[in-house]
C-alpha cells in the first residue's frame, strides 16, 4: 500500500510539492514557536539568577533611566538609611548611571558609567569576577574597573592596566554639554556578558564619589535594595511603594517575568494563529489532492476492484497516501523548525532581553542576546504526530468515497 501511495505521490510531483510545502510550514512554525518560547523562559531565568531573585531596584517615577529624568523627586542619602531599616533587608547599595562613548586609540566604544561601591557587584552579579588587577578602593575617583568587552575591544588595541581611559558623558542633569572624564584602568572584570538589561561587558564601574563629583550632584540615580531572601520581596516591596507612593519605581525579578510573560503569550498567540492557519490550509489542500486523485484513479480503483481488492484494501491505499504525505511533511517541517528555532530566538533575545524596555540593572542598554531554542524528544514527537494525524483526517473523507465506488462504473470511467 506504501509503494503505491509513494508512487502516486511521485506522479503528481508539483501537486504533491505544494500540499508537503503546506504541512511543512504550519509544522515548522508551531515546532519554533514551542522551542523559542521555552528557551526564553529558560534565558530569562538565568538572567534572573544573575542579578539575584532578592534584588529589587527602586528609581525615581521620572523614568528608568537617570538621563533626561523630569522628575522633581530625588534619591539621597536620606533615602539609603529609610531602605536600610526595612524588616527583611540585609544591604542597600545607591548608584548612579550614565551613557558614555569611552576612546581608546582613536575609535569610540559606546557604554554606561556607574557609580556604586564596587565591592556589591559581586553580590549583584553572581559569579562575577576580576580578569586582572585590583578594584579601585572606596573614594578613588582616579580608577575604574572595565567590562571585558571594553577592554577587549572588537577592533583596535586591547586596554592595558593603569591605562588611561577617556569618556565622554552624556546625560546628567543641569549639564549643558557632555562632560569629558578620564581614569585609569585599574581592574578587568571578566567576561560576563548581559544581566537583563544591564551588559556588564559593556560598563565601566567607578566609585559613587566619582560619579558624584562628574554630576556635581548628590542625588542617585538609583538605589538597590538586598533583601533577605526571595520571600522577602514581596513584603519589602510593598512597604517601599506605601512610603514613597508614586515618587519611585520599583522594578523586581517578579515584575519583570510577569511582563515577559505577557508577551511571551502575546507572541504564542500571535505564532500559534499563524500555524494553525498553514495547518488548515494543509489539510484542506491534502482534501482537494486526495479527491483528485480519487477522481483522476477512477477506472484504477474498478480494476483493483474486478481483482479482488476489497474496500478496506481500498480505503487504506488512500490513507496510507495520505500519511505518507504527513509524515514526508512533518519531518521536512521538523527541519525548517529547527532553522527557523534560531531566527526567532535571535529576534526574542534583541528585541526583549537584549533591548532597554526592562531597564533594571544600571540603566545601560544591554546588548542583543539570543535566545536558545529548547528541543525535547517530546517537541519532535509532537511536531510529527501532529501534521501525520491532520494529513489522515483529512485523507478519511476522500478514502471512503474511493472504497464505495462500484467497479462495473469505475471500470467504464473516462
Amino acid at each position: 500500500m506504501f509503494k503505491l501511495a509513494l508512487k502516486a505521490l511521485v506522479d503528481r510531483k508539483l501537486r504533491s510539492v505544494l500540499t508537503l510545502l503546506g504541512i511543512a510550514v504550519g509544522s515548522a512554525i508551531l515546532m519554533a514557536l514551542i522551542a523559542s518560547t521555552s528557551g526564553l523562559t529558560i534565558g530569562v531565568q538565568s538572567q534572573i539568577q544573575k542579578t539575584g531573585a532578592n534584588v529589587l531596584t527602586v528609581r525615581t517615577a521620572g523614568g528608568f533611566y537617570a538621563s533626561g529624568s523630569t522628575s522633581t523627586f530625588q534619591l539621597s542619602e536620606d533615602d539609603v538609611t529609610y531602605l536600610k531599616t526595612l524588616q527583611g533587608v540585609s544591604s542597600v547599595y545607591p548608584y548612579n548611571s550614565y551613557g558614555a562613548a569611552v576612546n581608546i586609540g582613536g575609535s569610540s566604544i559606546q557604554a554606561t558609567l556607574v557609580g556604586i561601591d564596587l565591592n556589591a557587584l559581586p553580590i549583584l552579579y553572581e559569579g562575577l569576577t576580576l580578569a586582572e588587577g585590583s578594584m579601585p578602593s572606596l573614594g578613588d575617583t582616579t580608577s575604574a574597573a572595565v567590562g571585558w568587552g571594553i577592554s577587549n575591544p572588537v577592533s583596535g588595541t586591547p586596554l592595558q592596566l593603569n591605562q588611561m581611559v577617556s569618556m565622554t558623558i552624556s546625560g546628567i542633569k543641569g549639564a549643558k554639554s557632555p562632560v569629558t572624564y578620564a581614569v585609569l584602568a585599574k581592574a578587568f572584570l571578566a567576561a560576563y556578558g548581559t544581566a537583563l538589561s544591564a551588559n556588564i561587558d559593556d560598563s565601566v564601574y567607578v566609585p559613587m564619589q566619582a560619579t558624584q563629583f562628574v554630576s556635581k550632584s548628590p542625588y542617585f540615580s538609583g538605589i538597590y535594595v538586598i533583601c533577605n531572601t526571595p520571600d522577602d520581596v514581596a513584603n519589602v516591596e510593598n512597604e517601599i511603594q506605601t512610603y514613597y507612593s508614586n515618587n519611585v519605581r520599583i522594578i523586581s525579578p517578579g515584575q519583570i517575568l510577569s511582563s515577559l510573560q505577557g508577551i511571551t503569550q502575546q507572541l504564542t498567540v500571535f505564532l500559534g494563529s499563524i500555524g494553525a492557519v498553514s495547518l488548515f490550509v494543509a489539510t484542506v489542500g491534502i482534501v482537494n489532492t486526495m479527491f483528485v486523485s480519487v477522481m483522476e484513479r477512477t477506472r484504477e480503483i474498478g480494476v483493483l476492484k474486478a481483482l479482488g481488492y476489497r474496500p478496506k484494501q481500498i480505503m487504506g491505499m488512500f490513507l496510507s497516501e495520505a500519511a505518507l504525505t504527513g509524515v514526508i511533511g512533518g519531518f521536512v517541517g521538523i527541519a525548517l523548525g529547527f532553522v527557523l528555532s534560531f531566527a526567532i530566538g535571535g529576534e526574542l533575545g534583541g528585541g526583549i532581553i537584549g533591548g532597554r524596555g526592562f531597564g533594571g540593572g544600571f540603566g545601560g542598554g544591554g546588548s542583543s542576546q539570543a535566545i536558545h531554542p529548547v528541543f525535547t524528544p517530546g517537541l519532535i514527537v509532537f511536531s510529527l504526530i501532529v501534521p501525520i494525524g491532520l494529513s489522515v483526517v483529512a485523507g478519511l473523507y476522500p478514502a471512503w468515497r474511493a472504497s464505495k465506488m462500484n467497479a462495473v462504473v469505475a471500470l467504464k470511467y473516462e
